[in-house]
């Protein structure tokens, strides 16, 4: 059996799909990965030793004359991504959303090959709300994004598939990539994602100084493009761990005892399976607010907190903080509440799924 496997653009889009493939690879599929060229998803899908297949791509600029170029990328895209198809020859293409899926899943249904379509977001994003309507089957995170496609039928809540490594990652292990003492400090995880948060860093450099003194260590990733400057004004303190960004994010998933995050659903998904309580400050420029009704979803099942991006500053954070870690009974229900909505084998069962679409 063969399989191509598409999405891209965002972390977001890349490890539900890798995760697929390396399920599907498990059980002896061939895989071949198509997203765009020189792309983040090309480097991910080497270093996790997948065939790639580059092609050309761009998101849409709606409000611009940009919108032409676009489309005439898209279209060489679309042509590159049959032949590959037609050489490949795969059984099933799989998307997992961004625009690198859009010409990949579009030449499949016109070629007849069947598709299927992961769904991270409680609300979907265009390139899913496109390609459901000939798609054989969407998988879902949120059952609140059913409402949004077509053929009710061919809709399943699988949850998001994460990485083996979130669930085998130990406390003791990243007591060692941190190289911490094992003194039993609270730990607090602030994120805002490979590109940074700026409402969340500066938030977090407002309340650094508080946290600290309250004996909480801190483990913040900034992003790469303002990890220079926060490092020159954050204070020099061993319990701060300032980085740019976190391959090995598991490690930073099972020291903490607490996440302030942006709302984007592969971290909420990782955080559910390991029954991590996060504070949300979703993205308020994400398409169609997609992050505030990841977050909703939480704040409704008990196992997050929304705070909106406008309302966050240093005080509010301090004080959101505070609250949690000293209340162990609410914290632990808050991380059973996340352990009831996480779907552990969320890529057993979208390979489950692909397995009866094809019989």
């Amino acid at each position: 059996m063969k399989a191509v496997i598409s999405g891209g653009g965002t972390g977001g889009h890349i490890y539900p799909a890798l995760s697929i493939a390396q399920r599907l690879r498990a059980d002896g599929v061939e895989i071949l990965y198509v997203g765009g060229k020189a792309s983040v998803e090309a480097k991910l899908a080497a270093r996790n030793g997948f065939a790639f297949f580059g092609l050309d791509c761009a998101g849409l600029h709606r409000r611009s004359l940009a919108i032409i170029k676009d489309l005439l990328t898209n279209a060489r895209g679309l042509l590159q991504a049959r032949s590959c198809l037609r050489d490949f020859q795969p059984d099933v293409v799989i998307g997992t959303g961004g625009y690198a899926e859009a010409p990949v899943l579009k030449a499949a249904q016109n070629m007849g090959i069947p598709t299927l379509l992961h769904e991270q977001n409680a609300y979907p994003g265009l390139a899913n709300r496109t390609m459901a309507r000939k798609a054989k089957a969407v998988c879902l995170t949120f059952q609140a994004a059913a409402p949004y496609f077509p053929h009710a039928d061919r809709l399943h809540l699988t949850g998001l598939p994460i990485r083996e490594q979130i669930f085998s990652a130990t406390r003791e292990a990243a007591r060692e990539y941190f190289q911490i003492p094992d003194d039993g400090k609270p730990t607090l995880l602030i994120t805002g994602g490979s590109q940074g948060a700026a409402a969340l860093n500066n938030a977090a450099a407002e309340a650094m100084e508080s946290l600290l003194e309250q004996g909480i260590r801190v483990i913040h990733i900034c992003g790469e493009k303002e990890y220079s400057s926060r490092k020159q004004h954050m204070p020099k303190h061993p319990d701060l761990l300032l980085r740019p960004y976190i391959e090995q994010m598991e490690f930073a998933l099972a020291l903490a005892d607490l996440a302030v995050s942006r709302a984007g659903a592969s971290f909420i998904a990782e955080a559910l399976a390991v029954g991590l309580p996060t504070i949300l400050v979703p993205y308020p420029y994400a398409a169609n607010d997609h992050q505030r009704f990841n977050a909703l979803a939480l704040q409704e099942k008990g196992a997050g907190i929304l705070v909106e991006n406008d309302a966050l500053n240093g005080k509010i954070l301090l004080e959101q903080v505070l609250s949690l870690l000293q209340d162990d009974e609410k914290r632990q229900e808050m991380s059973a509440n996340c352990r009831a909505m996480a779907v552990p084998d969320a890529a057993g069962r979208i390979a489950g799924i692909v397995y009866d679409l094809l019989k």
